[in-house]
């Protein structure tokens, strides 16, 4: 990594957003989105190669890293959709890439097609089909018994709270057994950004546990068919074959005007973390090839 994001405390609908921002103010915008039980910082080494030409504004998603939680009822992907478009407005974007991970590459689809506009262009990474739509298609569930699911798994929630670790090493090496694909010194360098200490309690990831509460809206299938119609920009995919998440079928990717789509072989879900050089250089053509660098702010 190299060089250092200068920090910017937002205020978004009465909640404190934390930002790390990197690069110009004047060049072309990119947002970075990460991913769920994640954190911005996470992005250091994406955001520090593309800062040599664009201005890269990274949030901590409410509920994540540095920012506010938004309680049991505050995750939902329109909720998150709603900060991230915010944050836009904040930095006076007239237009803006977004480049998303997992949960963050959904929340970017969705704001790609409310803001049409505005997006240029879009990388997400294995983020179209979330288990709980994938679930939903292949057998659905009415929609009384998801609510009911829900509000059962909100009150689990609420009993349980976050775990806490008696020292940080037990939390990393916790980190490290979840993903034995990375580098030891990665995952060091995520958890730094990740854990926090409470007096008499111990160590704890930063996230709310509640953020896991997917809203029963969320799961409508037949709701990411209008998002995928109503997207205009280019749409650049990224996926794993080593990956627990599915890759669209044919049919749901051709309802994408513009998008080209690349394999990574042995790759996991965090495969911006397994072959960073190799998605920093596609993301980074991909995006050169589609700036309009005329009309930015």
């Amino acid at each position: 990594m190299t060089g250092h994001p200068e920090t910017v405390a937002l205020v978004v609908d009465g909640r404190h957003i934390q930002v790390a921002v990197w690069g110009h103010s004047d060049a072309p915008a990119v947002i970075l989105v990460h991913g769920l039980r994640d954190h911005g910082r996470s992005w250091d080494r994406v955001a520090a190669a593309l800062a040599t030409g664009y201005r890269v504004i990274v949030p901590d998603l409410r509920g994540h890293g540095d920012s506010d939680w938004a309680g049991p009822d505050g995750y939902a992907l329109a909720a998150f959709v709603a900060d991230v478009h915010d944050i836009a407005r904040a930095f006076g974007l007239v237009r803006y890439a977004l480049v998303g991970h997992s949960l963050g590459g959904a929340i970017a689809l969705r704001l790609a097609a409310a803001d049409a506009n505005r997006v240029w262009a879009l990388a997400g990474i294995e983020c179209i089909e979330l288990p709980i739509q994938r679930d939903e298609a292949a057998a659905a569930t009415p929609y009384a018994v998801r609510l009911r699911q829900w509000l059962d798994r909100r009150a689990q929630a609420r009993a349980r709270g976050p775990r806490h670790y008696p020292t940080r090493a037990e939390a990393v090496a916790r980190m490290h057994g979840q993903h034995p694909d990375l580098a030891t010194e990665l995952v060091d360098a995520l958890a730094a950004h990740a854990l926090v200490h409470d007096a008499d309690k111990g160590w704890r990831w930063k996230f709310d546990p509640r953020v896991r509460l997917r809203a029963p809206e969320d799961q409508r299938a037949h709701d990411l068919d209008d998002v995928l119609d109503a997207i205009a920009c280019p749409v650049q995919l990224s996926y794993g074959t080593g990956s627990w998440v599915p890759v669209p079928g044919p049919a749901r990717l051709a309802r994408l005007k513009h998008h080209q789509i690349s394999h990574y072989t042995g790759a996991g879900h965090w495969l911006h973390h397994q072959f960073t050089s190799r998605f920093i250089a596609e993301t980074r053509a991909f995006l050169d090839a589609h700036n309009r660098t005329h009309d930015h702010a």
